[in-house]
């Protein structure tokens, strides 16, 4: 339970560093392309960036190609997880939404931990 609790406190601290990250090449790419082309290659990048970060100082696992295929999909769950609670808080349960936003964020860290820790300690080669 301690290493799940260390690993946790990791996330948190690598999740910080790649908001700051990929929030400074979002506004340095804006200054030189589209704000939508600039928010994507930024996204990617924080993909990218989460997926070394996890692997290196969370997890302390291996880079493989079989875990940064995997990666990606956590980011597609937390997507669909995330737009499906937004759903619900607004539409079902009358919250605002910034009021859901904020619940989304506080459900979906958990499970983006879990299914990283996931796909980085069980998909390697």
């Amino acid at each position: 339970m301690k290493l799940i609790r260390l690993e946790f406190i990791r996330f948190l601290i690598a999740g910080g560093l790649n908001t700051g990250l990929t929030l400074l090449l979002f506004v340095g790419l804006q200054r030189l392309i589209p704000y939508l082309a600039a928010y994507t290659i930024a996204y990617a990048a924080g993909i990218g960036i989460a997926y070394v970060l996890n692997a290196v100082f969370v997890f302390r696992q291996p880079k493989s190609m079989r875990s940064a295929a995997l990666f990606p999909l956590v980011y597609v769950a937390q997507y669909l997880l995330g737009m499906l609670l937004m759903w619900l808080l607004v539409e079902r349960a009358g919250f605002g939404p910034t009021v859901a936003a904020i619940a989304v964020v506080v459900v979906s860290v958990p499970v983006t931990f879990v299914l990283s820790r996931i796909v980085l300690t069980l998909s390697r080669n």
